[in-house]
């Protein structure tokens, strides 16, 4: 038998073992994310289907976390006027009694100043105290949850521009979801 019969099917054996390879390597990939999204959004006190995210996320820098208390997102939120100011974007389970999110209190005006907008909205302004750094927030509760934006620290931004980074959201695709809650160095399974 001469050489060349033998190198072609070598070689074809070699193009369909790594194509083969390749998607045994897809597969392997794909079944790990679904693992993965399953034990990050394992606590969380809503389906997947019910998640939101603001509109305007985006990397680097962009960190989110999945309790039972809910989910919280911090990334920087482009203003009007060009500024790229930090926040925290968060979908929050509401307290029964005030409709807030736990550890969220109007009851102190010496710490919080809280003001009704109407339609579910508040918005809180934290002064600058011995146990507080000051920040302005805004809530809206809607049914079973509350989203909320809050603003740390001396850069102001209007109302309307929170308004809009609360009403800009959407349900996030799985890969959405997995690249915000999986951090550096997660790992779900160790084979």
């Amino acid at each position: 038998m001469s050489r060349r019969p033998l190198v072609l099917v070598a070689v074809l054996l070699l193009v369909v073992g790594g194509i083969g390879y390749a998607g045994l390597r897809v597969e392997y990939h794909h079944a790990k994310d679904q693992r993965d999204l399953a034990h990050l959004t394992r606590s969380s006190p809503w389906s997947r289907d019910q998640l939101l995210i603001p509109d305007d996320v985006t990397r680097p820098g962009t960190v989110g976390w999945l309790d039972r208390g809910g989910l919280d997102i911090a990334y920087s939120l482009r203003t009007a006027d060009g500024r790229a100011v930090p926040v925290l974007w968060r979908l929050r389970v509401p307290q029964p009694a005030s409709g807030l999110p736990d550890g969220v209190d109007c009851t102190t005006p010496r710490l919080r100043t809280c003001t009704d907008l109407g339609g579910g909205s508040t918005l809180i302004v934290t002064h600058d105290t011995d146990n507080s750094d000051p920040s302005i927030a805004l809530y809206r509760t809607e049914g079973a949850t509350v989203r909320a934006i809050e603003v740390q620290g001396p850069d102001p931004v209007a109302v309307d521009e929170l308004t809009a980074a609360l009403t800009d959201a959407h349900r996030p695709s799985d890969a959405e979801l997995l690249d915000l809650l999986r951090h550096d160095g997660y790992q779900t399974d160790w084979s």
